[in-house]
């Protein structure tokens, strides 16, 4: 992987790069100990957030340990998982230590799009972050509209926003949210699931509402439905899993033809083939195609230089 100061603006990042080096930290992915699917996360800032050395002092991969272990108790005390424990594949590196990227943005917080994974993930698919077999995670020191936001291959949870003000129980909650939408979920074809690949009932306390249980979306038992269970991103991995990139962003449907997929996809290919954007999929968004199509790097970096939407 070419290393963040390699990139295409790397006269605006060089100066802020030495201002971070730190010891112990690490500006690029570092050697992977598996080929397996893999979720890395990412320590990131604006131009001008403040250093809280989050990647470096323990406190993030103590965060994303917990939470795993609270998915491993999810898994386990869903009704139809027969007791079976399930956690997220973490990239870690060779000496065991969770391995966490350093990025600082070329933008400050105010020239940010409201969305900020408008510009976050462009920044990082740049950067070479786009390995199909990875979901890139940030732990960002921003604000935001929300507590944190992904589609399939990227997420965000956004440390500062007032949902989470850093505390840790927060933090774990929408992490686990949102790697669930990075997931491709929650897919139409879910029972009780909202148009907005939520749960339509928000009370109820699942991971797709505002807690941290797993329902139907884990496992419902229909079978041209995508399961969570069935993630290649979980371990023990599943004897028929399914990838999120293929499914969501290479469309490649495979056996998930239930008639609520199938008529989402269709439509879409029709609104598409007009020139709009489809204002919904079967379940989340990929969030590196255009139209379907995949992303080039002068669609990437038209991206990244979108303007505040305030």
């Amino acid at each position: 992987m070419k290393k963040i100061l390699l990139s295409f603006f790397i006269t605006l990042f060089s100066s802020s790069l030495l201002a971070d080096e730190k010891l112990g930290r690490f500006f690029e992915d570092q050697p992977d100990v598996t080929d397996d699917y893999q979720i890395h996360f990412i320590y990131l800032l604006a131009k001008d957030s403040k250093d809280r050395e989050w990647d470096i002092n323990g406190k993030m991969e103590e965060i994303v340990l917990e939470m795993n272990e609270r998915m491993a108790k999810a898994t386990a005390n869903q009704k139809k998982s027969n007791s079976v424990s399930k956690k997220y594949k973490l990239d870690y590196r060779k000496d065991g230590k969770l391995d966490i990227t350093f990025v600082r943005l070329t933008k400050n917080k105010k020239d940010l799009h409201k969305y900020y994974n408008q510009n976050i993930i462009p920044y990082l698919w740049l950067n070479d972050f786009k390995n199909p077999k990875k979901i890139y995670y940030n732990f960002a020191e921003l604000g935001g509209v929300d507590g944190g936001e992904a589609g399939v291959h990227y997420g965000s949870t956004y440390l500062l926003n007032k949902h989470n003000r850093s505390q840790k129980k927060k933090i774990i909650t929408i992490t686990l949210h949102e790697l669930h939408h990075t997931q491709g979920g929650g897919f139409n074809c879910v029972p009780g699931m909202g148009k907005t690949s939520h749960y339509s009932n928000r009370e109820v306390p699942y991971q797709l509402g505002h807690g941290e249980k797993l329902g139907p979306s884990y496992i419902h038992g229909i079978p041209d439905c995508p399961e969570l269970v069935d993630s290649v991103y979980l371990t023990p991995t599943s004897k028929e899993p399914y990838d999120p990139y293929k499914l969501v962003c290479s469309r490649e449907l495979g056996k998930y033809t239930h008639p609520k997929i199938v008529k989402a996809y269709e439509k879409n290919n029709k609104i598409v083939a007009k020139g709009k954007w489809p204002k919904r999929g079967f379940g989340s968004y990929c969030k590196v195609t255009h139209y379907y199509k995949p992303w080039t790097e002068e669609i990437a970096k038209k991206q990244y230089e979108q303007k505040k939407d305030h």
